[in-house]
């Protein structure tokens, strides 16, 4: 056993620059607080099956453990690949025999506080079949012989590829206690329970491909330009500006780290950058219209500066609306006029556009009302107004009615307008 916990590190050390070059592996956690990287004390790993290397990302996943997974025949007759399974640890399994001797084996190794790792499906899927294959039973019945947790995790199979990085979500543990069913026999209790382990394979692999699109709509970089402004123009428009930020109540003295989305009236093209200079915590993905984005002379800006999303105000495409409700359910804040245009009645808040309230809805996020008062002369301070935190999946739940979409478009502009009589009590 010694020999093979220095043997595993001695590869995982010498490995790592490998590791690096060929999969780059980006991890993620349904429950981090359950379950992280490191495994505490014995458990049964189980994945969908992309390639050969599945093993080689998992061995870096889970750092700290030695892992025993359980590995076909054909590998171990592979010359120089053979010898090397073995003395990582591997467990062989003849899929063309009814040995069943990898069972009490993995059996065993759970019983002294391992770590055995399996791949349900047993090989790897076709191209033209659909994933994953159904689920052999031996893993729901080890996990019953043993006690131990399952532990799911699904990989992209994004091996050796420059453009895509591998990525690896690790799922909440599962003990299969809670699905057993005392009433079926055995066998039955199995099979059902192999097709609740695939289930939740595919829904972890959906969970995977969602985050995967998200941290694609900003890639490494994104923020590059933006930052590179924010932090080179920070002291110039602080004294500038000089802005400060008043809220309407204790309880709207607040920072947002998560999904938000701050919606303002619209005074003037300066507008997002006034509130970027008040709101200097948070990176701000502005929504700006088409037009403004094919001017040459303000592309650059808004969309590296700004990092402004276009949106075609006679045709929103569900293409630039994917786009903001993912950024929003990725953890980003969007900076949004809801009256679609810089004022120009006499009203101080022109009417609120419905799309803010369903963007909000779809990418589960909370709305904030800003108000900016515009400056008079050049010399005054920038005071930019904050109101309370608008929820609408408290208020109306996941699926509202159309009346409540259009009660909530009511509620965003009572909110502005609350806010603007605050900034005139305020100037008096």
């Amino acid at each position: 056993m010694v020999g093979l916990f220095l043997f595993n590190w001695f590869t995982k050390l010498t490995a790592w620059p490998i590791e690096l070059f060929a999969f780059h592996t980006k991890i993620y956690y349904e429950d981090r607080k359950v379950q992280g990287r490191h495994i505490k004390g014995r458990a049964i790993i189980i994945s969908n099956h992309t390639s050969v290397f599945d093993y080689a990302v998992y061995i870096f996943v889970f750092l700290t453990r030695t892992l025993r997974f359980q590995m076909a025949e054909v590998l171990f007759r592979k010359k120089f690949l053979g010898p090397l399974l073995k003395m990582l640890g591997g467990i062989y399994v003849n899929r063309d025999t009814y040995d069943l001797s990898f069972m009490g084996k993995s059996q065993a190794i759970l019983d002294k506080g391992g770590v055995v790792g399996v791949f349900p499906e047993s090989r790897i899927p076709r191209p033209e079949e659909k994933r994953p294959l159904e689920f052999k039973p031996s893993v729901a019945y080890l996990a019953y012989l043993s006690g131990a947790p399952i532990i799911p995790i699904v990989t992209n199979g994004s091996y050796f590829n420059r453009k895509k990085r591998a990525r690896v979500l690790i799922g909440k543990p599962i003990d299969i206690g809670i699905w057993w069913d005392p009433s079926k026999e055995r066998r039955d209790n199995l099979s059902a329970i192999s097709n609740k382990l695939r289930k939740e394979i595919i829904r972890l692999t959906r969970e995977l491909n969602r985050r995967q699109e998200q941290d694609e709509l900003r890639p490494i970089g994104y923020y590059f330009f933006n930052d590179l402004i924010r932090i080179t123009a920070a002291f110039p428009a602080m004294v500038w500006f000089r802005p400060k930020v008043v809220y309407s109540t204790s309880e709207a003295k607040k920072k947002y780290k998560k999904g938000v989305i701050f919606f303002s009236n619209h005074t003037g093209f300066g507008d997002p950058l006034y509130i970027m200079v008040s709101l200097w915590y948070r990176r701000i993905n502005f929504v700006t219209s088409q037009e403004i984005m094919d001017n040459p002379k303000m592309h650059f800006w808004f969309d590296k500066g700004f990092r402004a999303i276009a949106v075609d105000r006679e045709n929103v495409t569900m293409e630039s609306f994917k786009k903001l409700t993912g950024l929003l359910q990725a953890g980003a804040a969007v900076g949004i006029f809801p009256e679609g245009h810089i004022k120009t009645s006499d009203e101080q808040v022109d009417d609120f556009k419905n799309g803010l309230v369903l963007m909000a809805l779809k990418g589960k996020a909370t709305m904030v009302p800003i108000y900016v008062q515009k400056r008079k002369h050049w010399y005054n301070r920038l005071v930019l107004f904050q109101g309370e935190e608008i929820d609408l999946r408290k208020m109306y739940g996941d699926m509202p009615s159309m009346s409540q979409i259009e009660e909530a478009g009511r509620l965003c502009r009572e909110r502005e307008l609350e806010l603007a009589k605050l900034a005139e009590e305020y100037y008096s």
